[in-house]
């Protein structure tokens, strides 16, 4: 792989590293100065992680953020600093566990449209302070809660009476820890994530991801018949064709061109040329096409 290179790569991330190592790992095995992701996992949790390449960072914005797909296992009758098992445990509860139905019922009816604390620990930023620096600390806040929507929440007892396995479906911006957490309080002896995994991302899956080899030397060669290429990423908006040289030239350029295509719809798009190469991000406004992000090489 060239330093030039630009895609995405899908990378089923290990527990231990955080996904900011990910992303270091793979610019220094790969040489690739500009390097990100699209959504952070936890250290302790597996899975999707979305890596982008090059010129595809300017892209990450644009690349679908959600359903977000998780599968794990759930501990009742425990309440922890961070919402799951690797944090300080606060408090255990001392009575029998739960009744097989009010588990299934708590869960259920943390489904829907809800209101959403994220955990005291976590990347969430309050008055630009990150929730786990002010933790460490030791001032942790509660932040205000946020809007999610969780499409299923669906659990399954295993062998153990506190050990649940759990799928989830989320929005974006939704923690499956303070998911989890808000199921202990509704059933009043408190739960935390024993394990997580991320599965998907919209269309994106965990099954087309490469595990991360221990060898740079590795790393870059799996990673460059992996990477996928701009005109294939998929994105969350819109796909047009500026089929014109001219008008084509001009988008690369920085400039407006004309859209009567548009027929008066506004929103952004993703432009195409006639050889479906992706030239960037255009927002219609009415019969005109402005560029929003221009992904030709100067």
């Amino acid at each position: 792989m060239t330093p030039q290179a630009d895609g995405l790569l899908l990378i089923d991330k290990p527990s231990g590293p955080t996904s900011h190592d990910v992303v270091a790992r793979v610019r220094a095995a790969t040489g690739i100065r500009r390097v990100g992701h699209t959504g952070t996992l936890d250290p302790p949790a597996t899975g999707l992680l979305a890596i982008v390449l090059g010129r595809a960072t300017r892209l990450a914005r644009f690349l679908p953020a959600e359903p977000k797909h998780y599968a794990g296992e759930v501990e009742l009758g425990v309440t922890t600093s961070t919402d799951d098992l690797q944090g300080e445990v606060l408090a255990r509860h001392a009575g029998p566990p739960p009744d097989s139905d009010d588990v299934l019922r708590a869960a259920g009816s943390l489904t829907g449209d809800r209101l959403q604390v994220p955990p005291a620990v976590s990347a969430r930023q309050v008055a630009g302070q990150r929730l786990y620096r002010l933790a460490r600390r030791g001032t942790p806040i509660e932040a205000p809660a946020s809007r999610v929507h969780v499409e299923r929440f669906e659990l399954e007892p295993t062998p153990s009476p506190l050990r649940w396995r759990f799928v989830a479906v989320v929005s974006s911006g939704t923690y499956v820890r303070a998911l989890v957490r808000d199921l202990g309080r509704s059933l009043g002896g408190g739960a935390a994530v024993a394990a997580l995994r991320r599965t998907a991302i919209g269309p994106l899956r965990v099954e087309d991801a490469i595990v991360l080899p221990a060898r740079s030397e590795e790393i870059r060669d799996l990673a460059a018949s992996h990477v996928v290429p701009l005109r294939e990423i998929p994105l969350a908006v819109p796909s047009v064709r500026l089929a014109d040289v001219e008008a084509l030239c001009r988008f690369a350029s920085g400039r407006a061109v004309s859209w009567p295509d548009g027929g008066g719809e506004e929103g952004l798009v993703a432009v195409f040329d006639a050889t479906g190469e992706l030239a960037g991000i255009g927002e219609t406004l009415g019969s005109v096409l402005h560029p929003r992000v221009v992904l030709a090489e100067r």
